[in-house]
């Protein structure tokens, strides 16, 4: 039987940054939804189904940290990285409640990205 397909979310206002994971993401296989509109993530009907969501800090309309809430409310078992250019300043300014899987600097290598991947997978987060 074959393994089920690892599913991964990505959200980040900036296009560049996006097709930079998609480069790095291109032979692995993950299958991986990229968007642009944080306020769109809500009303993918498929959300439930991802595994992983990777979301940027800095954007307009709603921050990643508030995004990450929202999803943490609704699909608790959707595992939640936090990816910014200011880890530490990101983290210090994120609500109490908001329980994250992994915080991920921005810009970030394969090598991070893929080790980062693979262990929320195995399932040992290292919950921040």
């Amino acid at each position: 039987m074959a393994m089920p397909m690892f599913r991964l979310l990505f959200v980040d206002d900036d296009a560049f940054v996006l097709s930079a994971y998609q480069r790095m993401l291109r032979a692995t296989p993950y299958q991986c939804e990229f968007l642009q509109s944080p306020e769109l993530v809500l009303t993918l009907p498929e959300l439930a189904d991802f595994d992983i969501a990777f979301i940027d800090q800095q954007m307009p309309v709603v921050t990643g940290s508030q995004l990450l809430m929202q999803l943490q409310l609704r699909y608790p078992a959707i595992k939640r990285v936090l990816v910014s250019g200011d880890a530490e300043q990101a983290l210090q300014h994120k609500a109490a409640e908001l329980i994250l899987d992994a915080v991920l600097s921005k810009p970030c290598s394969k090598l991070t990205l893929v080790n980062c991947i693979e262990q929320l997978n195995s399932g040992r987060p290292a919950r921040l």
